[in-house]
């Protein structure tokens, strides 16, 4: 017998003692199968959004590092009393980011060479009145913010409105489980599971809007429209039947 048959037989034998564990695994799971309706569903609710969220920076610029860190300081001070003086109870502001970089010139047929350094202090704005949102946009490019983006919409009961739309979804998925059991028959003993995933997020418009601002002697506030927004939210739920 060849090194090769001897092989060839001890594969053999393997495979066929592994046959048995496997044919009774299968076998035990189909034995204790109880049936089950898998169910796909999502819930709507709809509601005005009542939290703003503005993202504003001061930028400046100046031949070395220090002087650009040094005027974006006095800019962000400056900037920093403004807003705090605007904000009202419930309101927040908050750095959301600082650095200081080389930007450059590109001589044709040279290497790159450094023209100078940027300082830029970026700020986040929380506002919970939303007929202010136009003022502290201009407030903003007024006291030396160079970028303003924005509004976040959030919504300060967001748990309650996701759960809102969580049960509406479940609601319609017991419905479903419960056409479909009765079309066999059957009916719908229990909840067995369920997984939700919320798919709407406050919306996010983002828009420059420092070109956009009223110049100082028009005093005429950046106007914004709040709009309704749906929060969705998806459910898998698997019901047994019998």
């Amino acid at each position: 017998m060849t090194k090769f048959q001897r092989y060839l037989i001890l594969g053999i034998s393997l495979l066929m003692g592994l046959v048995p564990a496997l044919a009774g695994a299968v076998g035990q799971e189909g034995g204790s199968k109880i049936p089950t309706a898998k169910i796909n569903s999502d819930g709507v609710v709809k509601a005005f959004p009542d939290i703003a969220i503005m993202n504003l920076a001061i930028i400046t610029e100046a031949a070395k590092a220090p002087l650009a860190a040094t005027e974006n300081a006095k800019q962000a001070e400056a900037f920093l009393a403004a807003v705090k003086k605007f904000c009202q109870a419930g309101d927040t502001v908050k750095s959301t980011g600082y650095r200081v970089t080389p930007f450059y010139t590109y001589p044709k047929g040279k290497k790159p060479v450094i023209a100078g350094y940027r300082a830029r202090h970026g700020f986040q704005v929380r506002l919970s009145n939303l007929e202010r949102l136009g003022e502290l946009i201009d407030l903003g490019v007024q006291q030396g913010a160079d970028e303003v983006s924005g509004p976040i919409w959030e919504h300060a009961k967001i748990e309650a409105l996701t759960q809102g739309a969580a049960v509406q979804a479940l609601q319609k998925a017991q419905a479903m489980a419960t056409a479909l059991a009765q079309s066999l028959n059957l009916k719908v003993k229990r909840l067995q599971q369920v997984s939700t995933t919320t798919r709407a997020t406050p919306v996010f418009r983002e828009k420059n809007l420092a070109m956009a601002a009223a110049a100082p002697d028009e005093r005429v506030a950046t106007p914004i429209e709040v709009g309704e927004e749906e929060i969705r939210v998806q459910i898998e739920a698997v019901f047994e039947l019998e």
